[in-house]
């Protein structure tokens, strides 16, 4: 949101203090004025090029994940729950994990 916000609400009053004119104020100042929208459409490029960026360097890394097994939890251990599986806690609460689900994880 504060990408966006700025490409929306940047002030004229504000760019001129800032950067002596107000060339390309935010797009809702411009609504009734000399329509532009230029700065609006920088942000939502610099957004989309972040996203992009994100997912092109972050998808390998997931895919490794998963082909090594450490995305996610086996079902069991979902079904037993991760404390008991990774920490070894044995709380059984009323509504908790079944005791016969915790020994089939115990074997």
């Amino acid at each position: 949101w504060g990408l966006l916000s700025t490409g929306l609400l940047a002030s004229p009053r504000l760019l001129r203090l800032a950067y002596g004119h107000d060339d390309n104020a935010g797009f809702f100042y411009t609504i009734g004025n000399d329509f532009n929208a230029r700065l609006l459409a920088c942000q939502v490029c610099t957004t989309l090029f972040i996203v992009g960026w994100t997912f092109v360097t972050m998808f390998p890394f997931f895919i490794w994940l998963n082909y090594k097994g450490w995305l996610r939890a086996d079902s069991l251990e979902e079904l037993v729950g991760l404390d008991i599986s990774y920490h070894g806690g044995t709380d059984f609460k009323e509504g908790g994990v079944k005791k016969e689900y915790v020994e089939a994880f115990k074997r």
